[in-house]
């Protein structure tokens, strides 16, 4: 009897090589955005959010928040002593000087411009010469007409500890202003977020709308002579 071999079938070989690379970029690409999913996760602790800003017509009443204490901006005896300068300043007619000029009206228009530039001049000596201080800044005026704060290095403010005491001068300056007409805006520097939080909480907690901007360390405070504005978030 004839022995029949059996036939071995072979199947044909696959190469898997493609498909292990598309396997293991594709891990790859997962473990990265796990890795970046939870960096957000530990970072989303430690980032400063600022709510949307909306304005409003409420007068802002500026804190500085500087080395985690709070100072008093808006001191109402600062307005008082600029306006009064203000109010005694002269008033400087431009002379409308025509493009061609009449020889016998030469010496007439001439005297009108050198009148106008004295009295320019008065006006850039007196704003020049303003300056008033209280405890916590020197206030003067710019050429431009910007009024300038500078600390007074004597000036102590006030720690978070002690803005969440009830007779806080933060909380009676608070107590004075009337929520329905003011607002508190806040000039932040980088150092200062822990007092801004305490303050802020305080200020909303009395009825307050706040608003705030930050303010980079080294910045100093200058206000334009088109006014002062910070929205409320």
């Amino acid at each position: 009897m004839r022995n029949r071999r059996a036939r071995k079938i072979s199947n044909p070989s696959q190469n898997l090589d493609s498909f292990l690379d598309i396997l293991t970029n594709t891990v790859g690409v997962l473990m990265f955005i796990g890795l970046f999913v939870s960096l957000l996760a530990v970072e989303a602790g430690t980032i400063i959010r600022t709510p949307l800003r909306s304005e409003t017509n409420k007068i802002p009443n500026f804190f500085e928040v500087r080395d985690n204490k709070i100072f008093y901006v808006s001191d109402p005896q600062i307005s008082q002593e600029i306006d009064e300068v203000v109010t005694t300043l002269p008033r400087c007619s431009d002379p409308n000087i025509p493009n061609d000029i009449p020889d016998y009206l030469y010496s007439f228009y001439l005297q009108e411009i050198q009148e106008y530039q004295a009295c320019v001049n008065s006006r850039e000596q007196k704003l020049k010469n303003f300056y008033y201080s209280n405890q916590d800044y020197q206030v003067t005026i710019s050429e431009q007409g910007s009024i300038i704060y500078q600390p007074v290095a004597t000036s102590s403010g006030e720690n978070k500890k002690e803005l969440m005491a009830t007779d806080s001068d933060y909380g009676t300056i608070l107590k004075q202003l009337d929520p329905q007409i003011n607002y508190v805006a806040f000039l932040v520097r980088p150092d200062s977020f822990e007092a801004f939080r305490v303050a802020r909480q305080k200020a909303r907690s009395m009825g307050y709308e706040v608003g705030w901007i930050p303010f980079t360390e080294d910045r100093v405070i200058s206000f334009g002579s088109g006014g002062r504005s910070v929205g409320v978030q």
